[in-house]
């Protein structure tokens, strides 16, 4: 198999050792396949699954600090355009938000979340 460069080689990343590391689309789609390559930390309290990933892709479109890692929560009764996605740019801090919002969900309940998810989504500071 010929592992040919495209124009949009650049945008993509694979772990090694959990730390990123420019890729081809081709080893990215390789390296992807791979559950293990991908999941930070997935982690259900109550019916919210907290999952963190790496994601491959640069969710900061080459402005700033690479943006690779990303946590959804999953079960929230919520509108859409209100779920909260936390991005990062490395493997300690995507595990060390993990494992803050799982505290922060096991101390408060779901309620307590949404509320604080709601109150940041309707500041004019967002």
């Amino acid at each position: 198999m010929t592992d040919s460069a495209t124009p949009i080689d650049g945008h993509f990343y694979k772990l090694v050792n959990r730390k990123p590391v420019p890729c081809t689309l081709a080893e990215y789609a390789i390296h992807a396949q791979k559950e293990s390559n991908r999941i930070v930390a997935q982690t259900t309290v109550d019916a919210v699954r907290v999952s963190t990933v790496f994601t491959g892709i640069d969710r900061a479109f080459g402005t700033g600090e690479k943006q690779l890692f990303e946590t959804i929560l999953f079960g929230l009764s919520l509108p859409d355009e209100q779920h909260p996605r936390w991005q990062y740019a490395s493997w300690e801090e995507a595990q060390q938000h993990h494992l803050q919002l799982v505290a922060d969900l096991q101390a408060g309940g779901v309620d307590s979340l949404i509320r604080q998810i709601m109150e940041k989504s309707t500041s004019p500071h967002c």
